[in-house]
């Protein structure tokens, strides 16, 4: 299969334009408009990581999967990110109540349109690592960025699948970047190994089964994803995961989730982000007396943040 590039003066080279397009894998190439060349698109993954993830439903990047820099700049841009102010219509921070009743931020969405270094390495890098472990051109779905504050709560065990299924997808592939690091103690992330075949299971109250839960618990089949700020994961939509509550007096956990469909499935995020502000909208979006309860059955599945009728 051969994918196409923009011919000299319509881009920025051929390069540039395999890591717009976000897809290499062994055996596939991308070719020039202007000379009909091929060239072998080099792979980010090896075999054994390719068969890990089809086999589990996740994988852990290599180390060195972000430069330094990159490292780095995921650091600044979250500090940044977590002190923008709240504004109507555009990015879109929730909040939830701590133990001492205090509104703290809880996750911010929808950031990419204001954060130019950001969308560069959303667009570029982690596209193409997505498009390589979907086997075909993935696109962005959602982005965010979860903080969870010293004695903020965790997340009950769930799917993400049944919260994407606005637009008749059944299939996402989530990229997860720590931008700090996640401990035991603050609440790192738990999965369990799922294959893609496997399915979604039922979500009573939204959230997985007790009696499934409980055969976790019992079986020590939850895989503690502890990581160092610039680590990078991967887990289909049909994982089931769950954190635990930030029991850390001082360290906060704030990752990235950016999460893509199949190219084919369509360019979905601004209708997501329309709809959600609409149905679930962030405190700056919302409208007194308005009921969005139906909303939130989708858009805030397991989470922290209050359902609450409104502002």
């Amino acid at each position: 299969m051969a994918l196409l590039c923009p011919a000299p003066g319509q881009g920025r080279g051929l390069l540039h334009a395999v890591r717009l397009i976000g897809f290499s894998r062994p055996g596939l190439s991308v070719r020039c408009a202007s000379t009909g060349a091929s060239t072998q698109a080099l792979s980010l993954f090896n075999e054994p990581q390719l068969e890990h993830f089809h086999s589990h439903g996740f994988l852990k990047a290599s180390g060195d999967f972000l430069t330094a820099d990159e490292r780095q700049n995921v650091i600044r841009w979250t500090a940044e990110m977590k002190d923008w102010p709240e504004q109507k219509g555009k990015w879109m921070k929730y909040f939830e109540k701590s133990p001492q009743d205090e509104r703290v931020l809880c996750r911010v969405e929808n950031f990419l349109p204001y954060h130019d270094g950001a969308r560069d390495l959303v667009r570029g890098k982690i596209t193409r690592a997505i498009s390589e472990l979907m086997g075909e051109e993935a696109i962005l779905y959602k982005e965010k960025i979860n903080f969870k504050l010293p004695g903020a709560k965790g997340f009950p065990p769930h799917q993400d699948a049944p919260a994407y299924i606005t637009f008749g997808m059944d299939y996402h592939v989530t990229c997860m970047i720590a931008a700090e690091p996640a401990t035991l103690e603050n609440g790192c992330l738990e999965l369990v190994p799922w294959k893609r075949d496997q399915g979604v299971l039922p979500h009573p109250e939204g959230s997985l089964p007790a009696d499934r839960v409980s055969e976790w618990n019992r079986n020590n089949t939850w895989v503690q994803l502890t990581c160092e700020a610039g680590d990078v994961f991967f887990f289909s939509s049909l994982v089931p995961h769950r954190s635990q509550d930030n029991r850390s007096a001082e360290r906060s956990r704030s990752i990235y989730y950016l999460t893509f469909n199949p190219l084919r499935d369509g360019d979905r995020r601004d209708g997501y982000y329309t709809d959600k502000r609409l149905q679930f909208p962030p405190d700056a979006d919302k409208v007194p007396g308005v009921d969005y309860s139906q909303g939130a059955a989708i858009y805030n599945l397991s989470t922290p943040i209050p359902s609450r009728e409104s502002g």
